[in-house]
């Protein structure tokens, strides 16, 4: 009798141990993933912004040439595209000559770079330059009036 009451508790423990290590296998595979879709949604932000800066941009040259003005290659080579448009990401920090301290998910304008710089969550970054596209190969699809921000 105690031989079968041993057996079962060590069967008991066995199967509680298989559980345990197949509900970790799942743990670790759902949290895999929504860091996997973290990383997304953030590139996802981080290009919808890029998208909104140029519209501004589009936004700015279409005011200027409605009112006859219009944009001097100087005014665009290397300036930051912040300083052009009204309305900033909610996230930009400001002008620095590095990275600011502690930066995750935040956008900053390198000042001795002359770059609009993204700095992911993980620490790797996006740089961006505004030109004129007529020093470009080939610019992006919504380009207009000779002004594009440039992924480097």
């Amino acid at each position: 009798m105690k031989l079968n009451v041993f057996h079962f508790a060590v069967a008991n423990l066995f199967n509680f141990a298989i559980s345990n290590a197949i509900i970790a296998i799942l743990v670790f595979t759902v949290l895999s993933n929504i860091n996997h879709a973290q990383d997304q949604v953030e590139v996802s932000m981080m290009e919808t912004d890029v998208a909104n800066i140029r519209w501004e941009l589009r936004e700015l040259w279409a005011h200027r040439n409605a009112t006859g003005q219009s944009i001097a290659g100087s005014e665009i080579d290397d300036a930051n595209p912040l300083r052009l448009v009204n309305e900033r990401p909610k996230n930009y920090s400001g002008e620095y000559a590095e990275a600011p301290p502690e930066a995750e998910s935040v956008w900053y304008f390198d000042t001795k770079a002359r770059r609009l710089v993204y700095v992911f969550s993980d620490g790797h970054q996006a740089r961006y330059r505004l030109t004129g596209t007529t020093k470009l190969n080939r610019a992006s699809l919504g380009a207009m009036g000779g002004i594009d921000l440039v992924l480097e």
